[in-house]
Parts: C-alpha cells; sequence; structure tokens
C-alpha cells in the first residue's frame, strides 16, 4: 500500500510477536466467537462462524505458523470478504498505527513476512495476506 499518509495498520501480538495487516485488509475486530467444526479439515482451522450472514472459517494463526495453540481470551481479525471469508484468531490487538509512524524495511526472513516496520522500538511483521491465502489452500487442497 502506498504510505501516502492515509494508510493505517492494525498491530496485533502472536506470541510475543508483533504483527501487522492493512487495516483496509480487516472488516472488524471481534470477540472469539462460538464455533463450528469443519468436518475433515486440517487443525489449524478453529471452525466455522456465521459473521453477518456469512459462514466464515476461523484460523489459529500461532498453531498454522507452528507457534503453539491459540489463546481463548485472544482476539478473531475478521478479513475483508474481496480477500477471503477467513477470520484470524491472534493473542490480542495492540494498536492502530498510521503508516508514517512506520519506518520500512524490504528485507525478510520468511515467507509469511511481506515487510519489516519499525515503530522505533519494535519490529513488526507485516503479514503476508497472499501467502498465507495460497498456502492455506494448498493445506485443504491436500
Amino acid at each position: 500500500m502506498k504510505n501516502n499518509g492515509t494508510a493505517r495498520y492494525l498491530i496485533f501480538a502472536l506470541r510475543g510477536a508483533q504483527y501487522a495487516l492493512d487495516l483496509q485488509d480487516v472488516a472488524e475486530v471481534v470477540e472469539p466467537p462460538p464455533t463450528f467444526p469443519i468436518p475433515c479439515a486440517p487443525g489449524h482451522f478453529v471452525g466455522i462462524m456465521n459473521f453477518h450472514g456469512n459462514l466464515t472459517s476461523v484460523l489459529d494463526l500461532a498453531n498454522f505458523q507452528n507457534m503453539g495453540n491459540l489463546t481463548p481470551e485472544g482476539k478473531v481479525l475478521v478479513l475483508d470478504s474481496r480477500l477471503a471469508n477467513l477470520a484470524l484468531w491472534v493473542d490480542s490487538v495492540i494498536s492502530i498505527v498510521s503508516a508514517e509512524s512506520l519506518r520500512r524495511e524490504s528485507a525478510v526472513d520468511d515467507e509469511m513476512t511481506a515487510e519489516l516496520l519499525h515503530n522505533g522500538t519494535d519490529k513488526i511483521r507485516l503479514l503476508a495476506l497472499d501467502n498465507l491465502i495460497q498456502k492455506l489452500e494448498a493445506t485443504i487442497n491436500d
């Protein structure tokens, strides 16, 4: 996304690390909802939830990234439906920040990170949603 002063990021925590999503990619942040099992789905899927009348898969992001299991008191980040009917269960939401307040670093060390962002004190990984969704689709099709 262009750094034009209007771009904002939602910063969230996952197992002690900080991650970010472009705020435009997040439809809503909700408390952990009731979910229903998805038959034969991989274990990183918590289940399916009803989000304003749409069936939305809930992903345990920590489990998917081999970082342990979800935090029951976490938050659920529902992605914009133009990306996928998907919600990410994370440990907590930290803040919303403007792109101008972050320094960008293009070097990344894993496929789930689009780029590294720095807020002066912390390193924040911008989650590569396209890669995440492709990898999820591959686990479902296996």
